[in-house]
């Protein structure tokens, strides 16, 4: 029996704990985690509060390892389990949630070490207090080592209300149509809350990119990108990753272009055409790979590397390019930070001289739908800091007929749009806004919105959206990863 590792008072700590928590309560555990312990119930209590907080002592926790490390073999295991544990007035604990998808039997010993520990409840105006802490497990070097494990409490905190320009109001109709689900480093094994680069790859893997490091999502289970898998250290500054048309992943870190494939990790080597560092890597639809750079669109064609700047093609507004695209129609639209071009085989076209909603404004991101119509969503370059009714999205028809929506003449919230996705299963447009949540445009007159004030959204800024092959939309906030998911029978 597991006890018998304790001696006799944790014992009668560990079967007075298991009571405890099935005591009925005044009000249902708050959860941090998604893994909640049914069993464990408790009664009002707040979450990382008093001084000192509620804790176990180190000694008691490195002795609940190693009983772990002489039970399991664990050379090969990564990543690790956080707990969040209940701890009452009397210093009685029970496991109220954690963030191991595949509960397996480990997990389970660990919540019976952890409800057993003596525990030292938390301190609020000289009284004990009942409060929620939690404790993280690591697996490091083959072996399992655990400490308590201290929130940034202002991470936690509302992010704010969302700003909504458009004052018209929104039925939001189709938002009962979705389950939302929300992973953050506090209720899962994300490295960082904030990702601004996310990739979907042919296994519906996702590829999940911070400044502390990245990550792969299976649907279910956390994969952490460390130095046992990869080139990169496990909090390494991962700035892209995307995925190619062959599968291929192509990742963005410390100023250099890793490849990843079934040879393993490979370094690609063209720093020289990459001295000012990558803004954006992108795919073409004719499988070239195009690398947005303050000295010009680097575009890798098989072998070959070709650089587009102000010196290769006098016409282009400005060497500083922040998007490029390639539509159906192999016409390659280029977004600078002084304008937009559009090359269509010899035929190059400058937008700043044309009375088009492109007018001295830069591309940022570009869809398309089935009909052949792209999207662009715009930033204005004479004022690229200052959200102004130049931006939002324009539309060229597949018949060449221009389109401007902002939240002056549409149902807009607001012109920012950082990320845009054509949604090919309902045939709708999602537009992540930088400051009022996610947009969906059903490309005619119906426009809804949704963020953290009238969805289970848990923030306005949305940075990317991906879809993978079942229709799933995975949006990258700034307050941790979301899922979008349609309701079976909606």
């Amino acid at each position: 029996m597991l006890a018998s590792f304790f001696n006799t008072k944790t014992r009668r700590l560990l079967l007075t704990g298991l009571f405890f928590c099935f005591l009925p309560s005044m009000l249902s555990a708050q959860s941090l985690f998604l893994q909640k312990i049914d069993y464990c119930q408790s009664a009002q209590f707040c979450v990382e509060c008093g001084d000192p907080r509620a804790y176990c002592d180190q000694l008691t926790l490195d002795f609940v390892a190693a009983r772990i490390n002489t039970r399991y073999m664990l050379r090969d295991a990564q990543g690790s389990i956080t707990f969040q544990v209940y701890v009452d007035e009397k210093g009685f604990a029970c496991v109220l949630s954690h963030n191991d998808a595949t509960k397996s039997p480990l997990t389970a010993e660990l919540i019976t070490y952890l409800n057993g520990c003596p525990w030292k409840p938390a301190i609020v105006n000289g009284k004990p207090v009942a409060s929620s802490v939690n404790v993280i497990f690591r697996f490091i070097s083959g072996g399992i080592y655990g400490q308590m494990a201290r929130m940034d409490l202002s991470e936690q905190a509302p992010p704010g209300d969302p700003v909504i320009y458009n004052k018209n109001g929104y039925a939001n109709l189709s938002l009962k149509n979705y389950e939302f689900t929300t992973w953050t480093k506090y209720n899962s094994p994300l490295p960082d809350n904030i990702s601004q680069s996310c990739a979907i790859d042919q296994s519906d893997m996702l590829w999940y990119a911070t400044t502390k490091g990245m990550t792969r999502f299976e649907g279910t289970t956390f994969i952490p990108v460390t130095e046992y898998n990869s080139p990169f250290a496990s909090d390494a500054a991962i700035k892209e990753v995307l995925i190619d048309k062959d599968n291929n992943k192509w990742v963005y870190a410390n100023n250099q272009v890793y490849l990843y494939n079934q040879s393993g990790w490979q370094l690609f080597d063209f720093k020289q055409f990459l001295s000012r560092g990558v803004t954006q890597i992108l795919n073409s639809r004719n499988g070239e790979l195009l690398f947005a750079t303050q000295n010009g669109l680097v575009v890798k064609r098989k072998d070959k590397v070709v650089v587009i700047n102000k010196k290769s093609m006098p016409e282009l507004p400005s060497s500083n390019v922040v998007f490029a695209y390639v539509d159906k129609y192999k016409r390659l639209w280029i977004g600078t930070s002084k304008g937009t071009i559009m090359i269509d085989g010899t035929i190059i076209t400058s937008y700043n001289t044309l009375n088009t909603p492109l007018k001295n404004t830069c591309i940022t991101g570009a869809v398309e739908d089935e009909a052949g119509n792209v999207y662009f969503s715009l930033q204005d370059c004479n004022q690229p800091g200052t959200e102004t009714d130049k931006e939002g999205i324009a539309v060229i028809t597949s018949r060449g007929k221009w389109l401007h929506y902002n939240d002056v003449n549409s149902g807009m919230p607001s012109n920012k749009v950082n990320c845009m996705l054509y949604d090919k299963f309902e045939h709708v447009l999602w537009l992540g806004t930088d400051q009022s949540g996610l947009v969906r445009f059903n490309l005619t007159d119906n426009w809804e919105n949704y963020h953290n004030n009238n969805s289970p959204l848990p923030g306005f800024k949305i940075h990317q959206l991906m879809q993978d092959s079942k229709g799933t939309i995975y949006a990258t906030t700034a307050n941790g990863l979301v899922r979008l998911r349609k309701k079976a029978g909606a």
